[in-house]
């Protein structure tokens, strides 16, 4: 296992795996660059011939201590936000102000979501990015499952260099950009809409929460500032408020 100086030399040297001992490199290039890439096989191609550089060629998981991992979580966070943020940046259509990337970018590399990409992925190769020692505990939070995520985006920055991770990343997380429109922010438009009236702003309360750690569903309501109140539910307690915001929006009569 490399000392963090040695990934620093691979990304000043835009060295990468087929200088070293086997030579993986060019396939898994061809993986990342693939117009529909297949994250399983790419999963199962990097711990494979990970494990083989540096750690134990047999482990199933990724060999690799939880201190390590972590450093590769905090480098992979940056990175994608780097990465994601130049997307919004780049867009010419529909183009955003600062406040508006600045919402969609939170949103589209929060845990959250990171975990709800995970869930498209097969369960039983996702896991092989949690090392053992953290993978013991068998059941996965969001935390645990978005964290698994960026610290393979990190190896992949030092391993390829940030172009290729890049087309990598935009490719795999188009959808999830192409799907947050700031301007249908349910929850803002509705406090903005009661803000204009002078009245109370909406109130939500967490009405119920059900489901193991890993697979809660929150239930929540608001009430408005007349006293009506409409509930909603989803796999997070945000999404929950936003289905709830809507709601609410349509009890009004709200259009755009």
């Amino acid at each position: 296992m490399w000392e963090w100086n040695e990934c620093d030399r691979l990304i000043i040297h835009s060295c990468r795996w087929h200088d070293m001992s086997i030579q993986p490199g060019s396939s898994l290039l061809e993986l990342l660059y693939d117009q529909k890439p297949d994250v399983n096989r790419i999963i199962d191609t990097f711990i494979s011939r990970f494990n083989a550089v540096y750690g134990n060629p047999a482990a199933v998981r990724w060999d690799i201590s939880k201190e390590e991992w972590q450093r590769y979580e905090f480098l992979g966070d940056r990175v994608l936000n780097l990465i994601i943020a130049q997307t919004l940046f780049t867009r010419r259509e529909g183009l955003m102000n600062e406040g508006e990337m600045t919402r969609v970018l939170g949103s589209v590399v929060s845990n959250r979501s990171l975990d709800t990409l995970s869930r498209g992925f097969d369960k039983t190769v996702f896991v092989r990015l949690i090392p053992q020692l953290i993978g013991e505990q068998e059941t996965y939070g969001i935390r645990i499952t978005g964290g698994a995520f960026e610290a393979f985006i990190g190896a992949l920055y030092c391993e390829v260099g940030l172009d290729d991770v890049t087309f990598f990343v935009t490719t795999i997380m188009k959808d999830l950009v192409d799907a947050y429109n700031p301007r249908e922010n349910a929850i803002g438009i509705l406090q903005e809409y009661f803000q204009k009236q002078g009245g109370h702003l909406p109130v939500y309360e967490e009405t119920s929460r059900t489901g193991p750690d890993h697979q809660l569903h929150f239930s929540v309501r608001v009430r408005i500032a007349d006293g009506r109140t409409f509930e909603s539910s989803g796999l997070s307690l945000l999404d929950a408020r936003k289905d709830a915001a809507r709601k609410a929006l349509d009890g009004i009569g709200w259009k755009p």
